[in-house]
């Protein structure tokens, strides 16, 4: 009886820094560049305890990723529903099962190569960047730490970030709190579309 009501309390703590209210949709995706998101005044209002938006900052990613390609002269990447996704998925189940690595202890989703497939993507040409952190001040501040002082100062997701054959992004996101302090744990799925 104690083990439910553990899996039921660790479900509504993801749950509650999971969804947000929804102030960020798939269809703004277009509506927006790495230019001018932060218009969208949700991405510079502070995080709120409580109310994490995961779609804020998987968006706000997925922008700070595409400014670093265009500072190194490398066409944007193109938004993908499925590997945001797998991205999201794949950062929900580490929150959950209270892991951080590429490889997963699930059952079906141990490598990135299962979980794109999951999705649709078999043997493809892809990458994967993951990320943890205590959350900043706002949406954008965090996506910016992360992009610039976790991926662009590591070799490896730096490479991944930078690699010229790489044409669709997904960003996932998934929160948790330790006292009064909230982490996130990010996931980049890249892929080449032929």
């Amino acid at each position: 009886m104690r083990y439910i009501a553990v899996i039921i309390a660790l479900a509504c703590a993801v749950g509650m820094y999971a969804a947000g209210d929804g102030q960020w949709t798939e269809q703004m995706y277009e509506a927006y560049t790495y230019r001018n998101y932060t218009e969208h005044a949700a991405f510079s209002e502070p995080v709120k305890l409580g109310e994490v938006d995961a779609g804020l900052l998987e968006a706000a990613l997925f922008y700070e990723t595409n400014r670093q390609r265009a500072a190194h002269q490398l066409p944007e990447l193109r938004y993908d529903r499925d590997l945001n996704i797998c991205a999201h998925n794949y950062s929900v189940s580490m929150v959950k099962n209270d892991f951080f690595a590429h490889e997963s202890p699930v059952a079906g989703e141990e490598t990135m190569v299962e979980r794109l497939a999951a999705v649709g993507y078999p043997n493809s040409s892809c990458a994967e960047n993951l990320a943890l952190c205590a959350m900043k001040a706002t949406y954008a501040e965090t996506a910016r730490y992360i992009v610039e002082e976790k991926w662009m100062k590591s070799k490896g997701h730096r490479a991944n970030i930078l690699r010229k054959g790489l044409t669709h992004l997904g960003c996932g996101a998934a929160f948790y709190a330790d006292g009064r302090v909230v982490y996130v744990k990010a996931t980049q799925n890249f892929l080449k579309k032929l």
